[in-house]
Parts: C-alpha cells; sequence; structure tokens
C-alpha cells in the first residue's frame, strides 16, 4: 500500500490514491508536523509546543500518546515509530508532496548546471505541478505559518528559475502570458518583474516593458519607500538603448552544435562482455537497437556504458532522453516534450520549435536526414512513445531500452537488432558487489559476500544497493547483511536505499498492467500466484487459482511475460525471479481473506486432481485388482446339461 501526504494545497491524505478520511485538528497538525520531518525523530516537547501551544498541560505528553495511537490505527501501526523522546514519521520523503517538491527542484537544478535544459524543464514543471494552494492552509498556529512561508518562498524561487530556463530557450511568447498574473499578484519581488520586462523587449514590445518598470518604481516607492534595484534600473536603461545583449542569441544553424548528453558512465559496470560486442556491432549495421529486460537489470548502464565507447563516430553528437517509462513517482515523458528536447538539442531556441506533434516531426526528421547522430531512448514505455523519435537519417543510430520487447517497431522500421538482457552470473555478481563495497571487505568475508550475491538474485539494482548499504555502514559485517537479507520477509525492505528500491522499480510494472486496456487480467493474477511456494506456475494452475478458463489464464500470464514479471520456465510454464516472488507474496498477503481462501481451496483442487490422474497414469488399475469371491454351492443356479453335441440353448451357461 502506498500512503501519500499533501500539504501544498487543501489537506490531503491517500492511500493508493483513495482517500483516507482523518479527523480531528490535533490529529492533523501532529501528522503535519511529523510530516514535514518526515524521516527525522520529532521530540515530544517539540510537539508539545508546536501543536498544543499555549494550551500544553502536564497531560498533553498522554494526549499525544493517544493521537499517535489513533494515527496508527488509520495510517498502519508501522507507518509513526516511537523513538527515544519522540516520534518518527517512516515514509519515503517523496511520498509527500512538500519533500517531493524539494527533490525534483533540486534534479532541475542539478539539469540545469550540467546543461541538459530539457531536462530541467521537465524536472521544474513537475516540481511546480505538486502545488494545489496556498501550503498548510488549515493550520494558524505559529510554527505552521513559518513552515507555510518558507515553503511559499521556495515556490517563488523555483518558479523564477524555471521561468529564467524558458527565456533562455526562447520561449518568451508564453512566459509572458504567465508572468503577468504573477507580477500583479508579488508586486515587490523585482525577478519576476524583470523577467517580464525581457520577455516583452523580446516580442518587440520595448514599450509595454518599460510600462511594466514604471508599474514597479510606482509600487517601490509606495510601499516600502525605495527605488527599484539595480538589476531593474540596468535592464530599463538597455531596453531604452536597444542593447543587442538583450537579444536572443540567432537560431545556430544544424551542424555547429554537437550535443553530448550522455549521463557518467557507471565506474563500476562488471562484466557483460558479450553484451558490449553485441550492441557495439549492432550500431554498426542497424539503425535501431532495443535492449528489453526487467526492472533493474542493467539496461541503462549498458546502453551508456557502449555509447561512450563509440560516441566518437557520430560527427553530430549524442542526445540522451530518459523517456521515464517505469520510472517510480514520475509518469512518462509525453512526445511533445521528447520532440521539444531533441530538436533544441540540435540547436533550435525554444520559439522555433513547432508546437504541434505533426509539425515538431517533419522538422526533427528534416534536421537529422543528413545527420550522424546516436540518440538513446532510456526507459522506454512502448512502441508509441519512441516511434515519433527516431532519427530519419541512414547514418543515424538509436538505442532503446525497454523493459518490454517493443515488438511493434520491427513491422514498422524493419532492420530492428534486439537484445533480452539477463541478471549477472553468480560470480559476476559478487565481482559487481566487491567494486561497489570495497574488495577488502569481500575477500575478508567471502562466504557472506556469496550469500548476499545470492539472495539479489543476480539482479544487477539489488547487488547495487546491497553495496551501496555496506558503503554507508562500514562497522558492519557484510554477514549481517546477509542475515538481513536471508529474512525473506525483510528483503525488499533491505534492498532499498536513499532512491533505488527494487520494490518500487516492480510496483511500477504492476501498476502499469491496472492501467493498460488489456492488463486488468494480468495485474490481477500477479497476487494469487503469490499465494503458492510453487516453482512454476501453469495455465492450468493459474485458472484453477482465478477461476477462469484456461485460455483467458495463459494470456494473462502471456501478458505477464511481456512486462518481464515472470519468465518462460519450459513449455507452457512459466516462473517467478525471486525478488519478484517476494513482491507477488507481499500482494497476495493484501487481498481479503475470503478472496485468499477461495483461490487457495481451487487452486489445492487442481493439484489433488492431476496428482490422482498422474498416479492411475503412472499405476493404472489391474484388470485382477478386484478379487470375486467364489459364490456357496447353495447360491451356484441349477444348470441342465444339454444333450451331446445338440444345440446351446439360449440363455444357458456350460457347467464348468
Amino acid at each position: 500500500m502506498r500512503l501519500e501526504i499533501g500539504l501544498l494545497g487543501p489537506w490531503q491524505i491517500t492511500m493508493d490514491g483513495r482517500p483516507l478520511p482523518l479527523s480531528g485538528h490535533r490529529r492533523v497538525a501532529v501528522l503535519t508536523r511529523l510530516a514535514l520531518d518526515a524521516g527525522r525523530p520529532v521530540t515530544t516537547r517539540q510537539l508539545v509546543a508546536d501543536v498544543w501551544g499555549r494550551s500544553s498541560t502536564t497531560t498533553a505528553a498522554k494526549q499525544i500518546n493517544i493521537v499517535v495511537s489513533k494515527l496508527r490505527d488509520t495510517l498502519g501501526a508501522g507507518a509513526i515509530a516511537t523513538v527515544p523522546g519522540g516520534y518518527l514519521l517512516d515514509l519515503p520523503r517523496d511520498q509527500i508532496d512538500a519533500h517531493h517538491f524539494t527533490l525534483l527542484a533540486g534534479q532541475a537544478r542539478a539539469a540545469r548546471d550540467r546543461g541538459e535544459p530539457s531536462t530541467a524543464d521537465r524536472w521544474f514543471r513537475q516540481a511546480l505541478d505538486l502545488w494545489r494552494g496556498r501550503a498548510l492552509a488549515w493550520l494558524d498556529e505559529p510554527w505552521a505559518q513559518v513552515e507555510a512561508k518558507r515553503l511559499e518562498a521556495e515556490r517563488l524561487a523555483v518558479y523564477e528559475d524555471h521561468t529564467e530556463l524558458r527565456l533562455a530557450a526562447g520561449d518568451h511568447v508564453a512566459v509572458m502570458a504567465d508572468l503577468v498574473p504573477h507580477v500583479q499578484a508579488h508586486p515587490l519581488r523585482e525577478g519576476p518583474r524583470a523577467q517580464l520586462m525581457l520577455a516583452l523587449y523580446r516580442a518587440e514590445r520595448p514599450a509595454e516593458a518599460l510600462a511594466v518598470y514604471q508599474e514597479g518604481h510606482a509600487a517601490m516607492v509606495g510601499e516600502l519607500g525605495l527605488e527599484p534595484g539595480a538589476r531593474l534600473r540596468r535592464l530599463r536603461d538597455a531596453i531604452l538603448a536597444r542593447d543587442p545583449a538583450l537579444d536572443l542569441p540567432a537560431p545556430t544553424r544544424q551542424g555547429t552544435i554537437v550535443p553530448a548528453e550522455l549521463p557518467a558512465d557507471t565506474r563500476s559496470f562488471t562484466a557483460r562482455q558479450e553484451e558490449v560486442t553485441w550492441l557495439s556491432e549492432a550500431l554498426l549495421h542497424a539503425n535501431v537497437a532495443v535492449i528489453d529486460g526487467p526492472g533493474g537489470v542493467g539496461k541503462s548502464a549498458l546502453a551508456v556504458h557502449v555509447a561512450h565507447t563509440v560516441a566518437g563516430r557520430f560527427r553530430d553528437g549524442v542526445i540522451y532522453l530518459n523517456m521515464n517509462g517505469s520510472t517510480p513517482g514520475l509518469p512518462p515523458l509525453p512526445v511533445p516534450d521528447g520532440l521539444g528536447h531533441v530538436l533544441r538539442s540540435l540547436g533550435l531556441d525554444g520559439s522555433a520549435v513547432p508546437s504541434d506533434v505533426e509539425g515538431a516531426v517533419a522538422r526533427y526528421r528534416a534536421l537529422t536526414e543528413g545527420s550522424e547522430v546516436l540518440l538513446i531512448l532510456d526507459n522506454a514505455l512502448d512502441a508509441r512513445q519512441v516511434r515519433p523519435l527516431i532519427p530519419a537519417g541512414p547514418r543515424c543510430r538509436t538505442v532503446i531500452t525497454s523493459r518490454t520487447a517493443l515488438g511493434r517497431l520491427d513491422a514498422e522500421l524493419g532492420d530492428v537488432r534486439r537484445l533480452h538482457l539477463a541478471g549477472l552470473g553468480h560470480r559476476d555478481a559478487v565481482t559487481l558487489l566487491s567494486r561497489i563495497a570495497g574488495p577488502d571487505r569481500v575477500e575478508r568475508e567471502p562466504e557472506a559476500a556469496a550469500a548476499v550475491a545470492r539472495l539479489c538474485g543476480g539482479l544487477p539494482l539489488a547487488v547495487r544497493i546491497a553495496g551501496a548499504r555496506l558503503v554507508a555502514r562500514p562497522d558492519r559485517r557484510v554477514a549481517d547483511l546477509a542475515d538481513r537479507l536471508a529474512d525473506a520477509t525483510r528483503r525488499l525492505d533491505t534492498l532499498q536505499y536513499d532512491d533505488l528500491a527494487v520494490r518500487a522499480g516492480i510496483a511500477v510494472s504492476h501498476r502499469q498492467l491496472h492501467e493498460e486496456q488489456d492488463g486488468h487480467d494480468a495485474a490481477h493474477v500477479l497476487p494469487l500466484l503469490g499465494l503458492l511456494d510453487t516453482p512454476t506456475h501453469t495455465p492450468a494452475a493459474t485458472a484453477a487459482l482465478a477461476g477462469w478458463p484456461e485460455p483467458r489464464a495463459e494470456a494473462a500470464l502471456d501478458h505477464l511475460r511481456g512486462a518481464r514479471l515472470v519468465e518462460p520456465a519450459g513449455r507452457d510454464r512459466y516462473r517467478f525471479h525471486d525478488l519478484i516472488r517476494l513482491y507477488a507474496r507481499e500482494q497476495a498477503a493484501e487481498l481479503p481473506e475470503n478472496e485468499r481462501a477461495a483461490a487457495l481451496d481451487r487452486g489445492y483442487h487442481h493439484y489433488l486432481a492431476t496428482l490422482n490422474t498422474a498416479t492411475l497414469l503412472v499405476h493404472p488399475p489391474s484388470p485382477w485388482s478386484r478379487t470375486t469371491r467364489p459364490s456357496s454351492p447353495a447360491s451356484r443356479s441349477p444348470t441342465r446339461r444339454r444333450p451331446a453335441g445338440g444345440p446351446r440353448r439360449s440363455g444357458t451357461t456350460s457347467s464348468p
């Protein structure tokens, strides 16, 4: 279950997307106070001072215990932990919109500083979209007012950073419409006023730009008794002088910009020599290479690693685009945003990017027709998302990573090379753990390191998380981590660190099945399979669990296979990866008791019937297995002896 708390607007708390009722001012206030420090302890003294305020009494601590108990009844017993001297809300920070906003804003600024304006624009937009109104509007306590002002100041700063980015990209026409009401709402903020003046000037409306300055001058003198700051005054003078420095650079001609957008190569990249050779050769001969496989198996790492080795072949650069097809907490990248990214990477400014998809696709194809560009479309959702982004030029190459096979691309594009990426072998998994955690620790505890690698199931993401945990806790033994992983009920919790989590990656694929028109059966049957600890699953057994006809169950299993949630295990057999099996078991525990019992009853009947049939096939009944006792003389029917050579009468038997 996914609990989410909304502080950036009207009070909102949901469980798996459904509103969760929570009444009582102090309960809401205590939960809000804990949510603002999610993951960090809040002392009882601080809670008393903030929530009870002047009405604090000697019984306040007891009242807090009651409030927390009621909150646990609503949220679940593990949501609020008791720690020495206080309480802690044990909830990932990205499930609280105020913290998620800060995280996205930080990612946007980092992308901007790396020279990735399209990525920064996307993060900025997603951060600002989290705001639904005034933060903490339901609370009037002094501490809440302080926090609300802090959050509002962060929002304004992010808004202005995003506007600056849009102006640099040439998006001044759209920026004007957004800035006018913003400046009216915040007349004393010089930053957005300067941005509006610049946008108007670039839209060839200098008189209106100067009018905006005069309005700001009047407001500041009237309310603050101060003249506008140096930034506004310099901008006014530059507008009056028509300073060329205010103009956008002319759109760069295609070929003079060489994008180099690859993320850093993974320093701990391990093994995969056959796959590296395959992809390198595929990029020599085919326009499109698709790497598919389950979440966390290392598709992105392989694509980026090889791209770094071959980037020099492409004179017009390398473009990287995260499609967010299976990114926890983020929607897939819309096609228009993807087109805008690649067009700007190829040298168009924001105002030159067509606003309609058809126009953007046509411009993109024209720009790439004679180019040599390597395009990495990482983490794609489906063929529809990537199709418009594949370059037209015969010397361009595209690498696509996706959890699904994207089979439709073959029919549409022709020569598509494919690689299904599997997990690491045991020895390679241990090597990867050694490179992350340090060879000394692995060499000191080789058996424990081998156990950690084995319990990670060869999944590189899981091994990386395990290694990161060891790096973060140099005082802990590898054996301690192996013991935690050995507990199946805690393994997925242990395989979560910072923003990496195996469970979240699996859950994305499961949720996407719910959202697909033909994916509901597959989504429904996954937790049912978690009820049984059988090594493999057949359509017949799955049909029994679900109470469906066998063809329907077979189609659901095939859909799970397409989503990389099960893998083939022989003819008409499927199996879970060990970590996905644990996830399915968790989901099974969430099913209503009557549904679990009915499914298990059907499943057991199926296996008993199968066992009975197999027994009869292996040990068929003998015709002599049923003995007939000889009848007593008294019970024998008298017979008449027929004359020698005479005909046998109908209905009579001969004597023995």
